[in-house]
Order: C-alpha cells, then structure tokens, then sequence
C-alpha cells in the first residue's frame, strides 16, 4: 500500500484529520516530521541540534524511513502510514521529494475561511496551547488591525493558490478536502477509501475546536475587522465557521 502525505498550513485542520486517520486500526499518521523546532513523531518530540541537522542534511532519506511499518504497529490487515508536510517545513519536499514518487497518496487540506485561520494563529501565539482535548477556558481575544488581517489572509489565500496550481500538475492521487469538509458526514468514508483502507468507524477525535466558532467573536476591537472584511466581499469570513 502507498504511503501518503497530508498538505497544507499551519491551522487548517490537518492535525485534525491526522487523529482521525489515526483512530483506524490499519493506519498510522506519524505527524510533522520535519516541524522546524523538533522531530515529532505523533506527539513524541525530538529536539536538539544534531537530531534536527541529520535530518535535514538528507530530508529524503529521513522522511523514506519514517514511512515505513513499524515493526509490531499492526498485527493484521493493510498496512497505511503517513505524515505531515507544511509550508514551514523543509523546501526538498515540495521541490523534489513528492514529484518524484508518483505514487505516494497526498491529502491536501485547505481553510477556506482565512479570517478565521489568521485568528487562529494569533490566539495560539497568546495561548502557547497548539491543540485542546478538553473544554478549557474561553480563547482570548485579539487585538489585529485590518489591514494586517488582510495581509495575512491575502498571503494564505495565495499560498492555496500556488499549491493547488502544483498539485494540478504531478500524476499523484490528490485527496482535496476544505477545513468545513473535515466534519462532512460522507468525509470518512471518502478518507478510508482514498486510502485504501476497510470502512472502520466511526473515526474519531479527541480534539475540540479552540477559538469561538462567530469569527468576528475572535477580535478585542471588532468594528474596524467587520467593516473592512464586510466592504470588500468577504463578510461570509465573519459569522459562525462551522454549522
């Protein structure tokens, strides 16, 4: 069975979605490989300098042996073993490692609400806090001028757009789902068989959504955001996210 990749940025869901793969019993997501901080393997980080410097001086090297089998994660049925691979993370991924496995199964996952992926960076920032399990306290709310919103929205929107074009042009098996996708009803079934993997369910994940689900809820000083996203076309960014 093809090993596979989930693509995307920083906070649109692909955690997410690895904990679902994650709750198949015939599948494995070892998670960011290559985070520029550390080695972590599904929540167990390797950090220092030498980890971090072989395995960036032989990225290709490194990420091949990561996707093998474990040996003894799984007694019976198919094996299926992924990762995570971010814009952050090292350039030989994208530039070579990817286009030269035709094979290899890539997820792409993509925020379609931009506002709402930008707040939720800077909420992290404030909170240190990457993902939540529990219910937890309140997300605090941030103080962001518009056009800095903006900026930041523009860039991501265009960085989707970029890697949309790119994916459009390798003979690989693309699995395109949005941040709202991820929660669809038909999306587990959709995600096991492009995988290849027997329909288990249901998947689930412990994770619970962090930032108050009104968007324009996420922001200290709410008026200049909503008059700026609302005047140029995007009011749709700053209500509710998820039904």
């Amino acid at each position: 069975m093809d090993p596979f990749l989930i693509i995307g940025q920083p906070r649109s869901g692909t955690t997410y979605l690895q904990t679902l793969i994650n709750a198949h019993p015939d599948a494995h997501c070892r998670g960011e490989l290559f985070d520029p901080w550390q080695i972590d393997d599904d929540g167990e980080k390797t950090q220092g300098l030498d980890a971090v410097i072989a395995r960036d001086a032989d990225p290709a090297g490194f990420l091949d042996g990561r996707l093998q089998a474990p040996r003894g994660l799984w007694r019976r049925g198919p094996r299926c073993i992924g990762a995570k691979v971010l814009f952050q993370h090292h350039p030989a991924l994208l530039a070579r490692y990817i286009p030269a496995r035709p094979g290899l199964r890539l997820i792409h996952v993509r925020r379609e609400n931009k506002l709402a992926q930008f707040a939720s960076m800077q909420q992290v920032a404030k909170t240190g806090q990457w993902t939540a399990a529990g219910g937890g306290g309140a997300a605090p709310r941030i103080e962001a001028a518009p056009f800095w919103a903006a900026s930041e929205c523009n860039r991501m929107e265009n960085e989707d757009f970029l890697l949309d074009a790119w994916l459009a042009t390798l003979p690989n098996p693309v699995l395109r789902v949005t941040y709202r996708g991820l929660f669809a009803q038909d999306f587990e079934a959709r995600l096991q068989n492009f995988l290849g993997l027997t329909i288990a369910g249901p998947l689930t994940s412990s994770l619970k959504k962090q930032g108050q689900n009104t968007i324009l809820d996420r922001f200290a000083s709410p008026a200049p955001i909503e008059r700026y996203f609302r005047e140029t076309g995007r009011a749709d960014w700053l209500g509710p996210e998820l039904a």
